[in-house]
This record gives C-alpha cells, sequence and structure tokens, in this order.
C-alpha cells in the first residue's frame, strides 16, 4: 500500500498550507495504541500472536528532552535529542501486563491507557503500529489544535485475515471530566447503529469502539483468490464532548483506522495493511477529516462545518 502513504503526504503538505494559525508542531501530544490484528490473529503459524509493536517517533531542531508516559499504569520513558536535526524513535510502548496498553477489544467502559506526551521544545510526532510488512502510522497533533467534535471516517472492512475489525476511539485530554457522546454509523461489538450512547472520562482515560464482523466472501479475480473477511464500515460515526452538570465541553482526541484491510480498485485483493489515521482540527468551526484517501484513483477530503 506503499501509492497510497504518498497520496496521504502530498494532502497533508497542500492542507497545512492553508492553515495559517495551525500547525502539527508542538509541545504536548496524546495517543493510545489501537488495535492491530495481531493482537487477536496469529500469522497462519500461530507463534507470532502480539507480535505486533507501536513505535513513536519524533522530528526535533534542538536539543530536546521527551517524556512518553501512561500514567495510569506507571509507565514512562525520556528520550534527548541532541542540537542537530534529528528524528528520535522511542522503545516499544508496553504490550503485556502490568504495563499493557494496547485496546483489545471493544470498551465497556473508559480503560486508563491514554499515552501522553510531553516535550520542553515543540516536536513534530508519529506514531507506527507494524508487524513485519503490516504496517500503519499516522502523524500526531498537539493539545492546542484538538476539537471537540468529530466524525470517523473508515472504510468497509475487507481483509486477508479474521478479527480484523474497523475501530475509532476517543481520548479525553483535559483535566476533570470529559463527557462524550457517541453515535455510531454502523453496528459495534456492543452497540447499535444510530443510537447515542453517553461516556464521561477523566484525563487520559480511552474509550474504544469496535465495528462488527460481517463474515466471510469468497475471493475475487486480480490474483486475489482466497477469503474475505468482512466488516462493517464506522464512517460517520460521530463523537461530540457536550457539556455536563460541572463545566463546559472540553477537548478531545480521536484516532480511527482497522486491525488489517485492503482497498483495490476491482475488488480484489493482493496485500492487506492495518490502518492508523487521526483528524485535523483548524479551528473551533471547521473539521478536516482524512481517511478513504487510500484508493489507487481516488482520494477524498471531506470537510465538516461545525457550530462554535
Amino acid at each position: 500500500m506503499r501509492k497510497p502513504l504518498i497520496v496521504i503526504v502530498l494532502i497533508f503538505s497542500a492542507v497545512f498550507s492553508y492553515a495559517q494559525n495551525f500547525s502539527n508542531k508542538g509541545k504536548e501530544f496524546w495517543v493510545a495504541y489501537g488495535f492491530h490484528v495481531r493482537m487477536a490473529q496469529s500469522n497462519g503459524g500461530g507463534s507470532n500472536i502480539n507480535g505486533q509493536n507501536m513505535v513513536l517517533y519524533f522530528a526535533t531542531d534542538e536539543v530536546t528532552t521527551i517524556t512518553i508516559s501512561i500514567p495510569s499504569l506507571g509507565y514512562s520513558q525520556t528520550l534527548t535529542s541532541p542540537a542537530t536535526p534529528t528524528v528520535l524513535t522511542s522503545a516499544a510502548i508496553p504490550k503485556a501486563i502490568p504495563q499493557d496498553a494496547r485496546l483489545t477489544a471493544e470498551s465497556t467502559s473508559p480503560e486508563d491507557k491514554g499515552i501522553h506526551i510531553v516535550a520542553d521544545k515543540p516536536v513534530v510526532a508519529y506514531a507506527h503500529i507494524y508487524d513485519g510488512s503490516v504496517s500503519g502510522a499516522t502523524i500526531l497533533f498537539p493539545v492546542t489544535t484538538l476539537g471537540k467534535e468529530y466524525y470517523s471516517i473508515n472504510y468497509t472492512t475487507r481483509s486477508n485475515e479474521n478479527n480484523s475489525n474497523a475501530w475509532f476511539y476517543v481520548i479525553a485530554t483535559d483535566t476533570g471530566t470529559t463527557t462524550v457522546e457517541i453515535t455510531p454509523s454502523a453496528n459495534t461489538i456492543n452497540w447499535t447503529a444510530g443510537t447515542t450512547y453517553t461516556i464521561n472520562m477523566t484525563q487520559g482515560q480511552v474509550f474504544n469502539v469496535m465495528g462488527k464482523l460481517t463474515g466471510t466472501s469468497g475471493g475475487g479475480g486480480g490474483g486475489g483468490g482466497g477469503t474475505y473477511y468482512n466488516g462493517v464500515d464506522l464512517t460517520g460515526s460521530k463523537i461530540k464532548s457536550i457539556a455536563s452538570g460541572t463545566g463546559v465541553c472540553k477537548r478531545i482526541a480521536v484516532f480511527s483506522g482497522c486491525g488489517k484491510m485492503f482497498i483495490s480498485c476491482d475488488g480484489s485483493k493482493s496485500s492487506s495493511d492495518n490502518s492508523l489515521l487521526t483528524f485535523i482540527v483548524f479551528n473551533s468551526s471547521i473539521v478536516f477529516s482524512l481517511d478513504k484517501i487510500l484508493s489507487l484513483k481516488l482520494f477524498i477530503i471531506i470537510v465538516f462545518f461545525l457550530n462554535s
């Protein structure tokens, strides 16, 4: 899926040139360890279940100290860059008890698994979740750019492996209680499409929503062959921070993706990858969400105009 990644870079470059008051460079970020198919499915041989890893990358241009922590799990690591421009790679984010940060299932209550990144100088940050060639990455956006209302953008799940659910998750990034309304556009593992659910979260908590699997179908042409494992498309699911009895609505971070999927022009598969996407927020009235840009022939930028 290397051609689509090039398209994504071009889109980001074009969008950034429009945002005079927006920057992906910052000093504080939140992310979580999104679902990868390898958390639930071995690669045939059965020996590499949980073989995926998550690392973070940081581009710096001066001496910078970066702390990565999962406060509720007692986990922390610190990186320091030299004075010259450098890209730092973190140690792998923990994926086993007692500091397991993975989102392996749909949440039934908020999970204390938010990954907090704090730098003493502005940095550019990325997250990468991979197992061999099954690899997905996303840029991260600083807390200062985050918004309060999002629509998830996913894709119809078709994969060459089972347990390849589509997903999105929300992180509470502000102190105090954050109240979030979630309305899934399709049936999830525990929720019904079109129904609004209300979740109360505190800073660093994550709520993970995973689309329902819908069965299998026969392989197609173009060398695809085999069996397709299918699931719902969560595009259009609404995630909104609302005012609670104790305060105003607060900022949230939202990410979407899939455990593993393929997109092709003729409906056949040649390979599949996990996906991992974040949403770009320019201000309180315009939200740019990027996904469904993986097609070799078509990309889409969806603009939502929201009431501030």
